[in-house]
């Protein structure tokens, strides 16, 4: 918004001139100034735009980093395997605020999935980009059946991948923020995606942004904070 200043000025600073330097009509003066006042506020209103789109982006990127967080707290402790589920659940219930700590009691299936979905953040067997529906089974260690029965959404391969394209597209967001000089052809490579195609594809259906939106808006996030 700050550049559009200077250039609405010179833009005011040029017609001036030029009305100044040429005898024009009274229609031509009429026609100018209605052109130039144009251009002021569509500027303004593109400042306006930017920084409102820009705000928005980075409140959704905080929440999302907010989130991140949590689950890796979460994972973390229900990835813990010597820990019974209802101590995994009083654990938890002490990281959070006494008004939401609740006791969450978990069934077969859902005690299944969370410990999968620890091992899968905390292995990263998805680096592979040959980790699959099959793969998966495979690295829980039971056989199809089983695996069916615990989370019977997997059951389609397709879904499947979708599960492990969203654990890629979240390890992407943290390569971001930390390397940030990596190319989408770096990224992709390191989160087992097949080309950067898939990433971009992957990582916009995660969170909603293209990863260049995601990095800037929380750039511009931590910029704001360290002020």
């Amino acid at each position: 918004m700050t550049k559009r200043i200077p250039l609405t000025i010179s833009l005011l600073l040029l017609a001036t001139t030029f009305c100044q330097a040429r005898t024009l009509t009274m229609e031509e003066a009429n026609t100018i100034i209605f052109i130039l006042v144009f251009v002021v506020i569509l500027l303004i209103v593109l400042g306006a735009f930017s920084l409102y789109y820009n705000r928005t982006i980075s409140q959704r990127n905080e929440q999302f980093q907010r989130i991140l967080n949590a689950l890796d707290d979460y994972r973390a402790i229900v990835g813990d395997c010597e820990l019974p589920l209802d101590k995994q659940a009083e654990t938890m219930t002490g990281k959070q605020p006494k008004a939401a700590a609740k006791m969450v009691h978990l069934d077969e299936g859902q005690a299944f999935f969370v410990k999968m979905d620890a091992r899968v953040t905390k292995e990263k067997p998805f680096t592979d980009p040959d980790f699959d529906h099959f793969a998966l089974i495979d690295f829980m260690g039971v056989n199809q059946y089983t695996f069916y029965k615990l989370v019977p959404r997997y059951s389609i391969p397709d879904r499947t991948l979708e599960y492990i394209n969203s654990r890629r597209a979240e390890y992407a967001a943290k390569i971001l923020m930390e390397h940030s000089e990596y190319s989408m052809d770096d990224i992709a490579r390191k989160c087992g995606f097949i080309d950067s195609a898939a990433f971009l594809s992957a990582f916009k259906f995660a969170f909603g942004v293209t990863p260049t939106d995601y990095l800037h808006s929380m750039s511009l996030l931590f910029k704001k904070k360290g002020t």
